[in-house]
């Protein structure tokens, strides 16, 4: 589980966000992984906002982010009302038989999108980073 934050710095998250703004887990949180890799200013960096460690995003980086949150809702569009999302595989083995794969529903993959969408926007306007903490 990823929970976002919005707060002045990733040392205050927690102190000024009682509660997440927003959580993603399971097969939304691993559908919008490939946008938040190549939001990331670091080519080839897999890492960027993953659930198992915390990251800060502000500056420029949070544009990269918004833009590529809108190009998820672009994809998002032409998808139907559920279809499943690789989230990871069984064993060690690496294969087709080994794929996991969970149902995620649209619509409500759509407002989880556009919930960190807008977070992106009130970050913008407020001066604020967005913060993800990872479990």
């Amino acid at each position: 589980m990823l929970d976002f934050y919005l707060a002045a710095s990733i040392d205050r998250a927690t102190e000024e966000s009682a509660r997440p703004r927003l959580s993603l887990g399971g097969g939304q949180y691993w559908f919008l992984h490939r946008y938040f890799v190549h939001a990331c200013l670091k080519p080839g960096d897999f890492s960027f906002l993953n659930p198992y460690e915390d990251t800060e995003v502000s500056g420029y980086q949070l544009h990269r982010l918004g833009v590529e949150l809108q190009e998820a809702t672009a994809d998002l569009s032409a998808r139907p009302d559920n279809f499943n999302v690789l989230v990871g595989w069984h064993g060690t083995n690496r294969s087709v038989e080994t794929e996991d794969w969970c149902s995620v529903d649209r619509t409500e993959l759509l407002k989880a999108t556009e919930q960190l969408l807008r977070l992106v926007t009130e970050a913008h306007r407020s001066g604020l980073c967005i913060i993800a903490i990872g479990d």
